[in-house]
């Protein structure tokens, strides 16, 4: 349901961001400026380089499919790509309200974690605003499953705030090894233990990724990569930093439920079309609970 007990005022930022880079998977270089918003206005996307088109909302029912990344847009036509990265920045800060506008079809990549977003949200402040931001307090537990054995069970807690423990197993012959990380989301938890953790493949995944049309621009230095010795082409930010990467994306993914949410979030080899499912669900389960409430567009 949706709290009115132990809420923090909304918050947007102070005064716009501006950053420009490539996207990782187009490599097309933008500039992406974020700008504070109004009370209950959201997340919001506005491409500035076509015209006529709509501003996209980061909502669940945005959401296109797509391969290792979260893609929203209206129909079949994909207006933004890689939402993730950002969007976690947003929601692990506390963001409520944000027009976000892009001038390409993909947020900068940076170095494929939030840490560069975070850093320049910080930079520029964050200003409180009257109204409290609505939180979906979790009464009995909302699951969903897909392939393999991954799932996504979202449970009730003791404390108004959410807690992510993410399992990560790739199989018994896989590189990677098993990693398990839990962690309460807060702010300084986000900014100082998870907000840096890259994006990393595999070396076996490259070439099929470049074969579909992805990262034709990239080389070792620009990825995260694991050889098929176990080894790592540069320095791990953690030894966990895989699994730490996994619960950022999901933290990302989950900001399109469009709600706050505190409860226990236990997650077992989900990627980013389960975090969508669970978004969804999520949202559903506020509105239905709080019919009254609305969010602009």
């Amino acid at each position: 349901m949706t709290s009115a007990t132990n809420q923090r005022p909304q918050q947007t930022l102070r005064d716009p961001v501006t950053l420009t880079g490539p996207g990782l998977f187009h490599g097309i270089t933008a500039t992406v400026r974020l700008l504070p918003a109004a009370e209950d206005f959201g997340i919001c996307f506005r491409r500035t380089d076509l015209a006529h088109t709509p501003d996209i909302p980061a909502r669940h029912d945005f959401v296109l499919s797509a391969v290792r990344r979260t893609v929203l847009g209206t129909g079949s036509t994909p207006l933004v790509e890689t939402t993730e990265h950002l969007l976690a920045a947003l929601s692990g800060l506390n963001v409520d309200n944000c027009l976000v506008e892009l001038d390409a079809p993909e947020i900068p990549a940076f170095d494929g974690s939030s840490r560069v977003f975070c850093s320049a949200i910080l930079e520029t402040g964050l200003t409180q605003q009257t109204r409290p931001a609505a939180c979906f307090d979790v009464r009995s537990p909302v699951t969903v499953r897909g392939d393999n054995d991954a799932s996504l069970i979202l449970r009730p807690a003791d404390r108004s705030r959410l807690t992510i423990s993410w399992h990560l197993d790739y199989g018994p012959q896989a590189p990677i090894p098993v990693q398990e990380y839990s962690a309460d989301i807060t702010p300084d938890t986000f900014v100082n233990e998870i907000a840096a953790a890259r994006t990393f493949v595999l070396e076996s995944e490259i070439r099929a990724l470049k074969q579909a049309g992805y990262g034709h621009h990239l080389t070792d230095a620009d990825l995260l990569v694991c050889r098929s010795s176990g080894q790592w082409n540069r320095p791990l930010h953690w030894p966990d930093e895989c699994v730490r990467h996994k619960l950022l994306d999901c933290l990302g993914d989950l900001a399109l439920s469009g709600i706050s949410i505190s409860g226990h979030l236990t997650a077992v080899r989900s990627g980013h079309a389960l975090n969508h499912q669970l978004a969804a669900a999520v949202a559903r389960l506020s509105q239905k609970d709080s019919p009254s409430r609305s969010q602009a567009a």
